[in-house]
């Protein structure tokens, strides 16, 4: 039986990554009459979307340290809060210069830094082993979901009021979830939960099993030495490289490439985003069913991995090959379905390794992700400008995927390393 209260908790982190991606998204379709307001190259474009990430890499672990040390609550809470309190500044910041937009754009993303790690903390100590990667599948479908809205709403925004607009209401949000929480969000639940009194054959179904094993602390020397922590770290960077890729240029590059105007270009990337709202949990569920039934859980995350990677790394090679807005839309649709088996990969590996510091091993592996995901916006749009195609934006994602599948497949593991 879930914990009271868990359902509840699994409701508010969902919705808190709603918001958390319908902040961050909504300047990938914003940026283009601001860009064309100011007069913005690609590069500087890139720039503007890329300075979220590299304020995003700031408080991941420090976040994960705190979630795991003291519970989850606030760390989560004041992200939020102050997250949209910087969505609310941003047309404030644009007007007094590039300079401002890229601070706010960078303290956006310090704020924004949070989530994974508080989140992950929270469920260590609210979701039963069995049923985590459920969990997790759920709240990573808020990536897509948060996406779709971004997607759907922006451009609307932008035709009937302005693209400041949008990013006063969406900030508005934010502020709303925060007191909700505040007042009753909890880190831990009332009473600790027996998660290592299971049967004697749980281990062979993946299960936490009782050991007398005493575990070491996660540390810097001991993340370095771990196959695990390599393997979890590297396709967390391969991922994110297309995940962001995607997600902050696709609607440019069917603005520009494919002709598609503002309005259609914003509809059109809803296919792929809402195949991932809707294969997310599925994945998790598919994971958690899969173990139930005997499966291992190291081979079950292995062929769910390299399934996710083969669907990106086929995915940008065929862009490359196409000249059609619908053939284009499918493929990046169909690798976006299976992206999301990840949950059943990296994403929840973290739980397997370190189960009571996974909040801090989220926040190490997920500030690495986030160097990747602002060297792919930045990187793209340089590319754009020195070559004039997609072509080699799309081919370099390709070969980061495929390397991180041979690295993940080589090195996976779940066995308990850590405390």
């Amino acid at each position: 039986m879930p914990l009271p209260g868990s359902r509840w908790l699994i409701l508010m982190t969902v919705v808190a990554v709603y918001i958390c991606m319908i902040d961050r998204i909504a300047i990938s379709i914003a940026i283009i009459p601001m860009a064309a307001d100011n007069g913005w190259s690609p590069t500087v474009q890139g720039a503007v979307m890329s300075a979220f990430f590299l304020g995003y890499v700031t408080l991941q672990i420090p976040a994960g340290y705190l979630s795991d040390r003291y519970g989850g609550k606030w760390v989560l809470g004041l992200g939020v809060l102050f997250w949209s309190l910087f969505t609310i500044l941003t047309p404030a910041a644009a007007a007094l210069g590039l300079t401002m937009l890229l601070g706010c754009r960078f303290l956006m993303g310090v704020a924004e830094a949070v989530t994974w790690p508080s989140i992950y903390s929270l469920y260590s100590r609210w979701i039963h082993p069995d049923r985590r990667a459920s969990a997790v599948g759920l709240m990573n479908s808020g990536i897509a979901g948060g996406s779709v809205i971004a997607l759907i709403c922006t451009p609307w925004l932008i035709s009937v009021w302005s693209w400041q607009g949008a990013f006063y209401l969406y900030g508005v949000l934010g502020v709303a979830w925060f007191l909700v929480w505040a007042l009753r969000g909890r880190s831990s639940p009332d009473t600790a939960a027996s998660w290592h009194e299971v049967p004697e054959n749980a281990a062979a179904q993946g299960a936490e099993a009782v050991s007398p094993t005493h575990y070491p602390k996660l540390t810097i020397a001991g993340m370095l030495r771990s196959r695990a922590v390599w393997a979890i770290a590297v396709a967390h960077i391969a991922i994110n490289w297309s995940l962001y890729l995607v997600l902050s240029w696709f609607p440019t590059f069917v603005n520009r490439e494919m002709g598609a105007d503002l309005q259609l270009a914003g509809l059109l990337a809803l296919a792929p985003t809402t195949m991932s709202l809707i294969m997310a949990p599925l994945a998790g569920r598919l994971f958690d069913g899969l173990i139930a039934r005997g499966m291992n859980r190291l081979a079950v995350r292995r062929v769910l991995q390299s399934l996710a990677f083969a669907g990106i790394a086929a995915a940008m090679l065929l862009l490359t090959v196409g000249d059609s807005l619908i053939f284009s839309v499918t493929i990046i649709t169909v690798s976006n379905a299976l992206t999301a088996l990840s949950v059943g990969g990296f994403a929840t590996n973290h739980l397997d390794i370190a189960p009571n510091q996974s909040g801090l091993l989220m926040g190490v592996t997920n500030t690495l992700a986030a160097l990747a995901s602002s060297a792919s916006v930045f990187v793209s749009g340089w590319i754009l400008d020195i070559t004039g195609s997609w072509d080699a934006v799309f081919q370099t994602a390709a070969g980061v995927s495929v390397f991180g599948a041979v690295i993940y497949a080589r090195l996976a593991s779940c066995d308990r390393e850590f405390d």
